[in-house]
């Protein structure tokens, strides 16, 4: 069952990086009653049923047959005529795999909401693992692009803090992405020396693509992670304003609950998300977390991409 999708006007589509805020930006920004919020439909492990490649890109005008059948899959999303897979991850604890044996993962559960929402007129989509389809669900099906970008020391330094690295052949197995974007530097996508370097790598080739993109069309939203965190409050009534949603008292207080409701910036202890911290000062545990040897590694591979946003003394380098 579902309910009148056809007053659904505003569709949203959160994305950047793995672990760059997508999540809580995405949970912010579908806090109205009237936005239903749709989990990461683009991921392998808890999405379509019919999807298995990570990172998958398409071109806006399809110009490939497997272009045009994953177009018809997609087509399915913006009519809620589909179902999301349940994934239960190794880390979670016994209580949390019973309860989502029982009712499904963020995913499903998300869904039932979302379907059966009487008062619904925004979509927000959430996949970071989707980044490289924004352009084309922004052609195809008009959606509102909400680009996350997070300091490449902070990002890095997030992935070592849970253990979780980002896979760069990913992205160097689409033809259709390498052609179109990494032509002159097919090399790139050669395994680096160590999961530091992977990571960087990665997200110098992620952000290469999305900030092209961005340049191309005026109304896509950049957000930086850094700036959601310096003023929380003042970002988020900003974004609320630009995706036409309505800002109010109480979507205020939950944001500062969130960021000035822990007075540490540290995640709790074995926390994959935690989104009750002190968010002012969490650039600064993680710029720390990095020796200046790291540093300048991971500088020495995304300088010509990070340059665009960030400051080279952003990267703490220089003596």
């Amino acid at each position: 069952m579902k309910i009148a999708v056809d007053q659904i006007k505003n569709w949203i589509y959160v994305t950047g990086v793995p672990r760059s805020g997508t999540t809580f930006v995405g949970k912010i920004l579908s806090l109205p009653r009237e936005v239903d919020y749709v989990h990461e439909p683009f991921n392998p492990q808890c999405g379509f049923t019919a999807n298995n490649i990570w990172y998958r890109y398409l071109r806006p005008q399809l110009d490939t047959e497997a272009m045009q059948q994953f177009h018809e899959l997609t087509q399915s999303l913006f009519q809620y005529d589909f179902q999301l897979k349940t994934y239960i991850s190794a880390r979670e604890n016994t209580l949390g795999r019973w309860v989502k044996q029982c009712v499904g993962s963020r995913g499903p559960f998300y869904l039932r909401l979302a379907k059966l929402n009487p008062f619904h007129t925004t979509a927000l989509i959430k996949d970071p693992i989707g980044m490289f389809l924004t352009e084309y669900l922004y052609v195809q099906f008009g959606v509102k692009p909400v680009i996350l970008i997070k300091h490449p020391l902070s990002q890095i330094a997030s992935y070592r803090r849970v253990k979780l690295w980002p896979r760069l052949e990913h992205m160097g197995q689409q033809p259709a992405l390498v052609e179109d974007y990494f032509a002159d530097e097919q090399d790139f996508f050669n395994q680096p020396a160590d999961e530091l370097l992977e990571a960087a790598s990665f997200w110098r080739a992620a952000y290469k693509v999305l900030l092209a993109q961005v340049n191309k069309y005026s109304d896509w939203l950049l957000i930086t992670h850094e700036s959601l965190c310096e003023q929380p409050i003042p970002a988020f009534q900003s974004l609320y304003q630009q995706l036409d949603l309505p800002w109010s008292d109480r979507i205020a207080r939950n944001v500062q609950k969130k960021t000035e409701g822990n007075a540490s910036a540290e995640a709790g202890k074995g926390k994959f998300h935690d989104f009750n911290r002190n968010s002012a000062d969490i650039f600064k545990i993680r710029l720390n977390s990095l020796s200046l040897a790291e540093r300048k590694q991971i500088f020495d591979i995304v300088e010509d991409v990070a340059l665009q946003v960030y400051s080279r003394e952003s990267f703490a380098i220089d003596g």
